[in-house]
């Protein structure tokens, strides 16, 4: 016979659902969270570690496990990640879908996995207990709740066709960029912190794939290139289909250098890709420094300055609004300062 529910506990229980669901940021949820668990086990330490991998999987199992990487979501150094198969506790978490406990008698841990639509997309790793009580086990119902909340909270801000982030999501993920940065470079140790880039994307002629294959073709091409972007720039970067064949991404920690060449060598395999029916098409980028002290207004008019310089210059090529800007090619852009979307 099941052990009744007292009132205190079933309150305890509503509030929890309620804080987990009243928020529309990711980061926000994850905090939530992360107090709910602090409530229900106060015995534990608490970890949120998201699953990633190159191909920007959503959900892990045995099938895509391999070379899958872990990061603590409340980390701020964005480097900082771990291989999944260094810790034989997570691996078999994902596999089994089930709650793991360490086998170490000295260091107790206890690792519960977050499982999406199918399979697991993160893991809370509960350091300090190996187990939870009967009464904790509402816990896994609550981690049920956080991974519906943040699904639903993905699907708003993720495009459709692409699978990439949407312009409706573009400057809340630019602004935590730059938040999250933000103590990096107030420390100053360049060592640690070489700055974010923004650039902009269009592929160069896209009116004429339209009117020679139709739009469904179209799309089929921008899902193409929207693979070979996730492909080509790093797990940290952020990418987004700003609109229409119009695409865009925060590269992170990059000088300005290395961000061009990163880009470049984007524009490469642009144009050495094989689309189905096509010649090989080409795009045109323009990037910028993504500078706490501008407003993300002024970043995206730098970006598309740069952009629109390459497209009337010959497109298939990489333009910096610095660069263009230091030779007299650009003038600089004015914002008023009351249009300015601070970071």
């Amino acid at each position: 016979m099941a052990t009744p529910v007292s009132v205190p506990e079933l309150v305890r229980c509503l509030d929890a659902i309620v804080e987990l669901t009243r928020h529309r940021d990711p980061q926000e949820l994850a905090t939530a969270l992360i107090d709910v668990v602090r409530a229900t086990v106060p015995e534990a330490r608490p970890r949120l570690l998201i699953i990633s991998n190159s191909n920007r999987d959503t959900e892990f199992s045995d099938a895509n496990v391999e070379n899958a990487i872990v990061y603590d979501v409340f980390d701020s150094d964005l480097d900082h990640f771990q291989p999944l198969a260094d810790e034989p506790d997570f691996l078999k978490c994902v596999s089994a879908q089930t709650p793991v406990a360490s086998a170490e008698t000295d260091s107790p841990r206890l690792v519960i996995p977050v499982v999406g639509a199918h399979h697991v997309w993160a893991l809370l790793v509960l350091e300090g207990v190996r187990e939870i009580d009967s009464p904790h086990q509402v816990l896994e119902k609550l981690l049920r709740v956080y991974s519906n909340q943040i699904f639903l909270v993905s699907r708003s801000q993720l495009d459709p066709l692409t699978g990439l982030f949407n312009r409706q999501s573009f400057y809340e993920r630019i602004r935590q960029v730059a938040q999250r940065s933000a103590p990096q470079r107030r420390a100053g140790d360049a060592g640690e912190f070489r700055g974010n880039c923004f650039a902009l994307f269009d592929i160069d002629n896209f009116k004429q794939v339209n009117d020679l294959y139709g739009h469904q073709y179209g799309d089929e091409v921008l899902l193409l290139l929207a693979r070979l972007m996730t492909r080509s720039f790093r797990h940290e970067d952020v990418l987004f289909r700003y609109g229409g064949e119009e695409f865009a991404a925060v590269l992170v920690n990059v000088d300005m250098d290395s961000a061009g060449r990163l880009l470049e060598r984007f524009r490469r395999a642009v144009q050495s890709f094989s689309f189905p029916r096509l010649e090989p098409k080409t795009i045109s980028i323009g990037y910028t420094a993504l500078n706490v002290d501008a407003g993300a207004d002024k970043v995206v008019l730098c970006a598309d300055k740069a952009l629109y310089y390459a497209k009337n210059n010959g497109r298939n090529q990489v333009c910096c609004y610095e660069t263009l800007m230091a030779a007299g090619k650009l003038p600089p852009v004015m914002v008023a300062e009351g249009d300015i979307e601070l970071f």
